[in-house]
């Protein structure tokens, strides 16, 4: 069985990190570097990042029981880059080739969250190759191999394809997002598109978990409207553990091996006439499988998770606000059955308005035994200028049952215990402002401060205290 590192025992699933910064960004502009001959089209892009953290109180202080020497008050720095290489070549017909590679540079400077000091890698990015096109009744067809990004729906389950952190570096900012391995091919018709991929994670050696996914989804997405769609997933290989009854004394090997999920999303705005800026959205997971626990009882799974919510944007009023609201629950195992219900977020992200609940608590409660109530305001003081609040308050889905920072291992009338006896957990309060500068240049500032609930506090065996965060990021596309 392999365990987490030492130094990241604060976080079993550190891997799943959650970026801190996440507003909205312009798409990349035009590349600057392009050339053709003929068919073919090659053309070069550069994107870089530099973020500056300092955190206050990180872990809230969590870290005093099983890391004394953890300095909770800390700064660092990361840096990402990454040139881009893609080309196309027309084909006959309605056809075209096409292709990218690209190399990723990391490196995070001094000693991040985690607690790696001077992390860094210079790895492959993108891969990839692939031809699409249409056939002479209009149906579309896309087929591709190699490295290369995928994100099913809004990003519930798949989405972050490489694993950040560790000594690959940019643990906090996570840029890294290829998958390793993929085989992915598409039909459309009209507004539906269906699909059929097979893929593998890339990950750093002291998290790896040998993990193969593969699956079919089928989507309707209109312009202006939005987009609906339902996904079947299953996990044929993988390694990864679970945590068990007495975690983290006991782990479920292989847990995720032969797990199946339906997961289906609707993200839509234009429903109702009288109310075009009016957005819904609905979404669902629902896994099954069979573990094995330590003593050798196979018993089955049966996890859920779902998220519903709303937006309105008061494009009239000053500032031109957004409001939206969404609740969301990820299903944890209870105590007192056989069945294993505790949910497996698989590789999700996608940023703060999605996957991610809170720029700090989402580090350590990685959408699994926890219900969350996000509230978001963007507000636009000019086109330049954005600015977004929001507020996330999360709580233990069950009692006395595994949660991601440590585990809460207690005694109690001398029972063993895990995660949390009160279910709240944290209110975090989280302002960002972005400028602007350019189509290709963008600069984000951001506060974030999250507030140890009555669960949290009932663990800690020493004082609690708030985790402030300040973030400091400029991003180029060019």
């Amino acid at each position: 069985m392999k365990l987490p590192h030492p130094r990241i025992a604060l976080c079993l699933a550190a891997w799943l990190l959650a970026a801190l910064g996440a507003g909205a960004q312009p798409a990349p502009p035009p590349a600057p570097w392009e050339w053709r001959s003929g068919d073919l089209a090659l053309r070069g892009n550069l994107q870089a990042q530099a973020w500056s953290y300092s955190m206050r109180g990180a872990w809230w202080n969590l870290a005093a029981a099983s890391a004394p020497t953890f300095d909770p008050d800390r700064s660092f720095g990361e840096l990402w880059l990454n040139p881009m290489l893609s080309g196309t070549y027309a084909l006959g017909g309605a056809g075209q080739a096409y292709g990218g590679l690209s190399v990723g540079f990391s490196k995070t400077l001094s000693s991040d969250v985690f607690d790696y000091r001077n992390a860094g890698a210079v790895l492959l990015e993108n891969a990839f190759v692939g031809v699409r096109g249409k056939t002479g009744e209009g149906l579309g067809y896309d087929v591709s191999v190699g490295r290369q990004l995928f994100t099913l729906g809004t990003g519930m389950l798949l989405t972050a394809g490489t694993i950040n952190g560790y000594d690959w570096g940019a643990g906090a900012s996570t840029p890294r997002k290829s998958w390793a391995r993929t085989a992915i091919g598409r039909l459309s018709q009209g507004e539906f598109t269906g699909q059929a991929f097979v893929l593998e994670p890339s990950e750093v050696p002291q998290a790896y978990t040998d993990t193969r996914l593969q699956g079919v989804s089928l989507e309707w997405a209109r312009a202006k409207v939005g987009k609906a769609g339902l996904a079947w997933i299953t996990a044929p290989k993988s390694s990864a553990v679970y945590p068990g009854d007495l975690a983290p004394l006991a782990f479920i090997e292989n847990g995720r091996e032969g797990l199946k999920t339906w997961h289906g999303w609707l993200d839509a705005v234009r429903l109702l006439p009288a109310a075009p800026t009016l957005g819904v959205r609905a979404e669902f997971a629902q896994q099954r499988n069979t573990i094995t626990r330590v003593g050798g009882q196979r018993d089955a799974m049966k996890a859920q998770a779902w998220l519903l919510g709303a937006s309105y944007w008061a494009q009239t009023w000053w500032l031109a606000p957004r409001f939206s609201f969404h609740v969301a629950r990820f299903s944890g195992d209870k105590p007192d059955t056989a069945t294993f219900e505790r949910f497996d977020p698989l590789y999700w992200g996608n940023g703060l308005d999605n996957w991610w609940f809170g720029a700090n608590g989402a580090y350590a409660l990685i959408n699994s035994n926890v219900r969350a109530q996000r509230f978001i305001v963007d507000a636009y003081a000019s086109q330049r200028d954005i600015l977004q609040f929001q507020f996330v308050r999360a709580s233990a889905d069950q009692l006395n049952s595994a949660v991601q920072f440590g585990q809460g291992v207690r005694f109690d009338g001398g029972d063993l215990l895990v995660g949390v006896p009160t279910a709240h957990l944290s209110d975090e309060y989280y302002l960002q402002y972005a400028r602007v500068i350019s189509p290709a240049l963008v600069a984000i500032a951001y506060v974030s401060r999250s507030v140890p609930g009555a669960g949290v506090k009932a663990i800690a065996t020493q004082p609690t205290r708030p985790w402030t965060t300040l973030g400091l990021g400029l991003t180029a596309n060019f």
